[in-house]
């Protein structure tokens, strides 16, 4: 129990990544600090400003599902399939789901939705006419198509939601799957966020909002947080769901949690629709409400997976921040090396969050030379993992576009 309130358990965790398919294979990759940038491929982007980003290259969709599956589903959706599966056979729940589908939630959120569906449309009509358009064209732009297939394909009849909330949407994705445990709504709740918004318009229209690095002859040195360099996020894409499971059915199975979800905290900037708050008071309000949530100190947070997207209005006073929680507190910006998945992100970076607790091991983050005027001078775990065999509490942190902030935090078992 924390402070009075059921915790809940992640058992399972399932990423499709720029750096590998399955949680082995991207925990593996991450901690080599490889790289997922590169140039984009998904479409012609020759008369682009931007033209790299971080691709999920090794995925196939018809690995996870039936090939009339991929016809009827975006990308992003596809995606959030294959993570959902991943995640049950990582947590080995398939019986719970079987035997009682109504006390199984779901909860999967995705910023942008079917955007490249959307897109695509829009070139039907042009080109071909409104007759020609595709007749699963809606079903694959709506945001929730993607928990709309995962609850159809793996029969879950418990409650359900999908969150579109920019950036900070993978994070408070987990506060929501964390709500549902601790009010007792569900047993087991397949929770986290995917996104494939690669796309013509989506990189056109961050590019124009000088939010992106133009580093293309050098994608994997592109994306650099905090650094006096950083020049702009690469776009990526991506999914990551947990099995977030009650003490209850912990116990019943006899399972060894990954991690457990001890406290989120919300807020919002009310400052700008595209830049965060100039001090840094939202996030650092959002993490504090975590750390108040879960019964904890920020002292006692000894790692944190950022928000980190190098951008030059983002990077000081999130650090800022970051040093007020805890001065020494370790950090490693894990998009300089997965790329900006909008709002995937917070999903992969708690999944992160959760490996680092498991193995007391934090992975690093790339591009970090020199920190950059206005960015807190912390200990940036850089270019090599780092070993934390005291480490026992962890928090994520997301902020979004249109000011919502988003931490949750996570502790050892």
């Amino acid at each position: 129990m924390n402070n009075g309130r059921p915790e809940a358990y992640i058992t399972g965790i399932g990423v499709v990544s720029p750096i590998g398919v399955g949680r082995e294979t991207f925990w593996s990759a991450l901690l080599a600090n490889e790289s997922g940038m590169a140039q984009i491929s998904q479409f012609d982007a020759r008369d682009h400003d931007v033209r790299i980003a971080a691709e999920c290259t090794d995925f196939d969709p018809t690995d996870f599902m039936d090939r009339k599956v991929v016809q009827r589903t975006d990308r992003f959706a596809q995606m959030g399939l294959a993570a959902s599966k991943l995640a049950l056979e990582d947590a080995r729940v398939w019986d719970v789901l079987n035997d009682n589908p109504e006390r199984v939630g779901l909860v999967l959120g995705s910023g942008l939705g079917g955007v490249a569906s959307m897109e695509q449309t829009q070139a039907t009509i042009d080109g071909k006419g409104p007759g020609r358009v595709n007749p699963f064209a809606v079903t694959k732009i709506m945001p929730n198509s993607g928990a709309a297939h995962v609850g159809i394909q793996l029969g879950i009849q418990g409650p359900s939601t999908t969150g579109a909330l920019a950036c900070s949407c993978g994070t408070d994705m987990m506060g929501v799957g964390f709500d549902l445990i601790r009010r007792g709504d569900a047993d087991v709740v397949l929770c986290g966020a995917t996104e494939a918004s690669i796309t013509p318009v989506i990189v056109a229209g961050f590019a124009a909002m000088r939010a992106m690095s133009r580093w293309n002859d050098d994608p994997e040195g592109a994306c650099r947080p905090y650094d006096v360099d950083h020049s702009g996020f690469v776009i990526g894409e991506g999914a990551a769901v947990m099995i977030l499971e009650s003490a209850e059915s912990v116990e019943r199975r006899g399972v060894d949690p990954y991690a457990k979800i001890t406290g989120v905290g919300r807020t919002t900037d009310a400052y700008n629709i595209t830049d965060p708050d100039p001090e840094g008071r939202g996030l650092l309000r959002a993490m504090r409400l975590a750390v108040e949530d879960a019964g904890l100190d920020g002292e006692q947070i000894g790692y944190i997976n950022p928000h980190g997207t190098g951008t030059v209005a983002g990077d000081g006073p999130e650090s800022q921040a970051l040093a007020r929680v805890n001065p020494k507190v370790k950090v490693s910006g894990t998009k300089s090396t997965l790329g900006h998945s909008l709002g995937a992100g917070g999903a992969i970076e708690t999944a992160i969050c959760a490996l680092a607790l498991k193995e007391r091991t934090i992975p690093p983050m790339r591009n970090l030379t020199k920190v950059g005027d206005g960015c807190a001078d912390l200990d940036y775990v850089v270019n090599e993992p780092r070993d934390a065999p005291d480490l026992e509490a962890a928090m994520c942190a997301n902020l979004g576009v249109g000011g919502h902030n988003v931490a949750v935090v996570l502790e050892q078992p």
